[in-house]
């Protein structure tokens, strides 16, 4: 016996997005690989995934189902994607699969690392498959068309905000009370702190905000402290009019600000409020005041 594994590491220039090759590794399985009615899945770090894969044949024979099992280890949103793979083909050893999806001229360059074989025979039929697997997942998703896929552009990365699209915002009278009873109940994690005034948490692949509320400078509202939603877009200015012309009202311009986005504000036609943010640099949260504990 011996404890040495064995690893290989694929690379292909993919015309697609990104944020479409990361949603097609996370929740897609469905539109390009996997049986979708055996797909589950939620994309998140430490959920496990199962699906089937079918093999059909041309001579009649009965199709053939092969399950596949795995666990997501870490998810970075349009960057990074890595879970165990678990199938016949690894001869029942729990493998680890690693991509980086980096941005190219052509689209992306996805570079799928695989780990963790106990023979170099799986790792050789390994090595021969996922090119043609990267190939096939790029001409199944191109046919599909835009509207069969997510959105194409990711926000731009900035170390002053959480990677997450969408960030809820909620006000406390009590922000380090508050800080410990998300921690505690739903598991968050400090991200960056302003000591004083806000404090961003990551949960799996999403955010939320948790800011120092006075009651005298900003009352309550409908019996609630204030509380918005922010959302990241690509075009803050196209947004913004565009909400505007279907009954949106404005609570504030977009802005350009010192931490590294352009935002505005505005109430939908329920009077829900939203702050839209559009990442314009990477700033470094220390230079603004933002203490990064992850």
């Amino acid at each position: 016996m011996t404890d040495e594994t064995f690893a290989l590491t694929v690379s292909r220039d993919v015309a697609l997005a990104p944020s479409v090759l990361y949603e097609a590794w996370t929740t897609g399985w469905g539109l390009w690989f996997a049986e979708p009615d055996t797909l589950r899945v939620h994309a998140s770090a430490g959920a496990p995934f199962f699906f089937e894969v079918a093999q059909r044949f041309d001579d009649g024979r009965p199709e053939r189902r092969h399950a596949h099992y795995g666990r997501f280890l870490a998810l970075e949103p349009y960057r990074t994607v890595s879970f165990t793979w678990l199938t016949g083909g690894t001869r029942g050893a729990e493998t680890t699969v690693t991509l980086r999806l980096e941005p190219s001229e052509r689209g992306t360059t996805v570079t799928l690392t695989h780990a963790g074989f106990t023979t170099e025979a799986a790792r050789d039929g390994h090595q021969a498959a996922w090119p043609y697997v990267l190939e096939q997942q790029e001409a199944k998703l191109v046919a599909l068309g835009a509207d069969s896929l997510p959105a194409r552009t990711a926000p731009a990365r900035n170390r002053s905000v959480p990677d997450a699209t969408f960030i809820p915002v909620r006000s406390y009278p009590d922000l380090d009370a508050a800080v410990q009873w998300l921690h505690d109940v739903l598991g968050c994690r400090e991200r960056l702190r302003i000591p004083g005034h806000r404090v961003q948490m990551t949960l799996g692949n999403g955010a939320v905000i948790a800011r120092e509320w006075d009651a005298s400078a900003n009352p309550a509202t409908g019996g609630r402290p204030p509380a918005t939603l922010m959302v990241r877009v690509s075009d803050i200015d196209a947004t913004y009019a565009r909400a505007l012309a279907h009954g949106a009202t404005s609570v504030s311009e977009p802005t350009d600000y010192e931490y590294g986005e352009r935002q505005a504000q505005i109430r939908d036609i329920a009077g829900h409020a939203w702050t839209l943010t559009q990442t314009i640099a990477d700033v470094d949260p220390a230079t603004w005041g933002g203490e990064l504990s992850q």
